[in-house]
């Protein structure tokens, strides 16, 4: 016969149990993982977008660029988008064939079918042997599960965008991004703000009136300056994340990649940013970045995916 003493640790364990397991909730894969830390405020983990995939290792926004990213534990893959002559998405930077394949002339010009004859180039510009141009929705069926997506050179072509998601079922992975005011919920939406400048305050400003909430505001600034500051604490305290590009000084004030490179301590630039309230940060080095959060403790909690 059990006692009440033992009968009443046993209510207690199996309380406690039943509460850590309420604290926890089941995710069924990395991406609604990552869904979740995007759109919770009290979140403190910061996400490491990479810019173009890893173009330094393979072509920028090719299949192999985007799962490499993946795999050494990116949370976003930032891709540009071009239109074929017969509709198509395909991944591209530039409107033009010339600087990234064996290929001459607009990619508007040519059909899906044509531009897979072609071949990309790696970083160095030298013609790979097999590596083709991809389309969004293959982009999208490599992230399934494990990444999320950010569209850049895609603002006019939300509608395209839109379309080809739906058709593989996986508008949820996608974050569009513009320098308007966009009162869409289809695809996750994230402003770009210069500041400190009137267009980065007015459309602050609009989103703020509308009530809408961004999962995160991009914020493009020359010099690091106080009003920098104390914008990035407006939108934090907005309910949204901060996003800095972190590859040139134009765009992050100076903390950029090259110097945490070449300064020694990178986690003294990254965590300057973080400091100021950003958390999500978009670079041409994911390795450094993803190195430098893992010892301030800031990405390790989500590891990396095979």
């Amino acid at each position: 016969m059990i006692s009440l003493k033992n009968l009443s640790l046993f209510i207690v364990a199996a309380v406690l149990l039943f509460s850590s397991c309420a604290q926890k909730p089941h995710y069924a894969n990395r991406a609604e993982r990552l869904l979740a830390e995007l759109r919770d405020p009290m979140s403190e983990y910061v996400f490491v977008m990479a810019h173009r995939a890893d173009w330094r290792n393979w072509p920028e926004n090719s299949l192999e660029a985007i799962k490499s990213a993946i795999k050494m534990g990116c949370d976003i893959l930032e891709l540009d988008v071009a239109l074929t002559r017969d509709s198509q998405l395909v991944l591209s930077h530039d409107p033009t064939l010339d600087r990234m394949t064996n290929g001459h002339g607009r990619i508007s010009d040519f059909s899906l079918a044509e531009l897979k004859e072609l071949r990309l180039r790696q970083p160095h510009g030298v013609i790979t042997e097999n590596l083709r141009i991809a389309t969004l929705k293959e982009a999208l069926k490599v992230c399934e599960g494990r990444a999320l997506i950010q569209i850049d050179h895609g603002w006019d072509l939300y509608d395209e965008v839109l379309r080809d998601a739906r058709e593989v079922g996986l508008e949820n992975l996608i974050i569009m991004k513009g320098r308007t005011f966009v009162d869409r919920n289809e695809l996750m939406y994230a402003p770009q703000l210069s500041v400190p400048q009137e267009q980065g305050y007015k459309l602050f400003s609009q989103y703020m009136e509308a009530g809408i909430v961004p999962p995160c505001y991009e914020i493009v600034f020359s010099e690091q300056s106080p009003e920098v500051e104390a914008f990035a604490e407006d939108i934090v305290a907005s309910g949204s994340r901060v996003w800095v590009g972190t590859m040139w000084k134009a765009a992050d004030g100076g903390l950029d990649d090259d110097r945490a490179a070449l300064s020694g301590n990178p986690d003294e630039i990254y965590g300057k940013l973080i400091e100021m309230g950003c958390s999500v940060i978009m670079t041409d080095r994911p390795a450094q970045v993803i190195e430098s959060l893992h010892r301030m403790g800031r990405h390790a909690a989500l590891g990396v995916v095979e």
